[in-house]
């Protein structure tokens, strides 16, 4: 089962937890609907069945650029909107990012960037354009592997 991280916030002495996007898009979520939530201690439970779709079916995730391309090809690195980071492991914990240009160890920073080892991706790809496409793959989740691809845009 593939594991995702909830942000918690507080609010007037209330904590709230954001359920990424990606996940409520593809269960349909709506307001007021209730969500089950488990919260693991030491005790291992059966999972309970609640979605027809789990977050673990979600193996893969595309990107298109937006118009901010200017520090994205000026200091090397790729950003992951916050709807998608739950895909990553947590914060500055590295992963192996398979490319076109061979296996680069990265990490997700705090500001949702893979910065770490994109220099020579970049030199190879070009500079990214808006309306480019990234789609990256979940290959092995044990392993923290996942696959780059990158799909330039019509010009």
């Amino acid at each position: 089962m593939k594991k995702i991280r909830l942000r918690v916030s507080r609010i007037k002495n209330n904590f709230y937890m954001k359920i990424p996007s990606v996940i409520s898009d593809k269960i349909n979520l709506s307001n007021g609907q209730d969500v089950e939530v488990t919260i693991h201690g030491s005790i291992k439970e059966e999972q309970v069945e609640i979605w027809d779709m789990h977050p673990e079916d979600i193996n893969e995730i595309s990107l298109k650029i937006n118009e901010d391309v200017h520090t994205m090809n000026m200091y090397n690195r790729i950003y992951i909107p916050e709807k998608y980071r739950f895909f990553f492991p947590a914060i500055n914990n590295d992963f192996i990012l398979s490319t076109n240009i061979g296996n680069i160890k990265t990490h997700l920073t705090s500001n949702g960037y893979f910065t770490k080892g994109l220099r020579q991706w970049f030199a190879v790809n070009g500079p990214v354009m808006p309306n480019d496409n990234i789609k990256i793959e979940l290959i092995d989740e044990n392993a923290y592997s996942y696959q780059l691809n990158y799909i330039k845009g019509d010009k």
